[in-house]
């Protein structure tokens, strides 16, 4: 998967809903045992995830929020209460896209170093 398409990942990741968003974090932890789907603030570094996880989270992450798509159009009060959980979950998804911002950081340096 090229850089592009990991940025996208992340930024992507960042639209799922918190129960989605925890559904995407079981999916990296299937593959890494180590991985804390559950902790409070979790860093995940994209770069280090495998191939095959990266594209069972694009998947994913698509399905999602292509249903959202369809539905959010339909319902302006599921919209209204949506709206509300995002704002109550919005501090876990800076924390995440932050984490995912500072390891792309890290790795254009590591690049740039080389």
């Amino acid at each position: 998967m090229s850089t592009e398409e990991k940025r996208k990942l992340g930024a992507a990741l960042t639209q799922l809903s918190p129960e989605d968003l925890s559904k995407a974090l079981e999916i990296v932890a299937e593959n890494n045992p180590s991985f804390q789907a559950t902790a409070q603030e979790v860093d995940l570094d994209i770069d280090a995830q495998s191939e095959y996880t990266l594209w069972r989270l694009k998947v994913f992450v698509k399905e999602v929020l292509k249903v959202e798509g369809n539905h959010g159009s339909n319902n302006a009060a599921a919209n209204n209460s949506n709206d509300d959980n995002k704002k109550n979950n919005s501090k876990r998804r800076r924390e995440i896209c932050d984490a995912l911002a500072k390891t792309a950081v890290k790795r254009t340096k590591k690049l740039a170093n080389l």
